[in-house]
């Protein structure tokens, strides 16, 4: 169930002014969607959407399982370099109103270390995930972060010639401050500017079933994510003749997605070159913001994709 948590005391006071006390008018019903709702929204719709982009689908690209050359006590380890991007549409905030497609693309570098064998079916292998990179690309004045996560993923059933392989992933990934939006800090301001600034946790789970046909293999995957800001914050302002003016507010959302995904791998000599597919759910609009206003609807989903490059170390 999707879940919008906005925290009820902005929403009662409206954006804080720069000057520190609330007033009406920086919610003023002139310009709703380029006031405060705007920029809520553009919040509530960026973390997931930029989240899915650190995220990626198959948390361990392709078909195979971890394999590798076993030297002594060395474990079997799977190294991965993944680019991935997504088409994200978010409220436009600097015009009164509209949307705006943009393509945040993030780097990986992930390892994938066999911790268990399970038993002779291969039911109950454990791998431990680990992964690192750069976020950039999100748009309107938006800034670099970077990625960290950490997470298991545990085979439920392991391929044969006459049955798929399945597994069972879960991360918890951490996306340092990202930036959607410009402050207008110089003057006059041409239009209306808001911001959303913020970081991001993500606990995600993923079910994945795939097979191999010679070199070739192909697997499906659904996948569920709880995206939560960090240390959020909105900024709006509006033209020095405009109304409404100005206001600021810290904020946080929190945020639960679905999304499925297919990855198509071909094997190397020594791992394997995965391109991925996916789509993620939309999300529900935040109080006061009319979905489709000015052209912007949070209940849109998303596609998302990357391409990936496993070496078994």
């Amino acid at each position: 169930m999707r879940r919008v948590a906005i925290a009820a005391a902005a929403l009662a006071f409206g954006c804080v002014p720069a000057g520190g006390s609330a007033q009406s008018s920086a919610c003023g019903a002139e310009s709703m969607l380029s006031g405060c709702p705007g920029v809520y929204q553009a919040l509530a719709s960026a973390a997931p959407q930029f989240g899915i982009v650190a995220a990626a689908g198959n948390a361990v690209p392709g078909v195979e399982g971890t394999r590798g050359v076993t030297l002594g006590i060395i474990p079997r380890t799977t190294g991965m370099l993944r680019v991935s991007g997504a088409a994200v549409h978010l409220p436009d905030l600097e015009t009164a109103g509209g949307e705006r497609a943009i393509t945040p693309v993030a780097v990986k570098l992930g390892t994938a270390t066999q911790l268990f064998d399970g038993t002779a079916g291969g039911t109950g292998a454990l791998d431990l995930l680990l992964e690192g990179g750069l976020l950039t690309g999100t748009g309107q004045g938006g800034r670099t972060a970077a990625i960290f996560g950490a997470g298991g993923r545990l085979a439920l059933l392991r391929e044969t010639f006459a049955t798929p392989g399945v597994a069972l992933s879960g991360m918890f990934r951490h996306t340092g401050r990202m930036q959607y939006g410009s402050d207008c800090s110089a003057l006059p301001c041409v239009g209306f500017d808001g911001e959303a600034v913020f970081g991001l946790n993500d606990v995600s789970a993923r079910l994945t079933v795939g097979k191999r046909v010679g070199p070739v293999g192909l697997a499906v995957g659904a996948g569920w994510d709880r995206f939560s800001t960090t240390g959020g914050s909105i900024a709006y302002r509006g033209s020095p003749v405009a109304t409404p003016s100005s206001g600021t507010a810290e904020v946080d959302v929190d945020d639960a997605r679905w999304s499925a995904f297919v990855n198509l791998s071909k094997s190397l000599l020594l791992g394997s070159v995965v391109a991925e597919a996916g789509w993620m759910s939309g999300g529900d609009a935040v109080p006061n913001y009319t979905p489709g206003q000015g052209g912007y609807d949070p209940g849109q989903g998303t596609f998302f994709g990357s391409v990936a490059l496993r070496v078994q170390l």
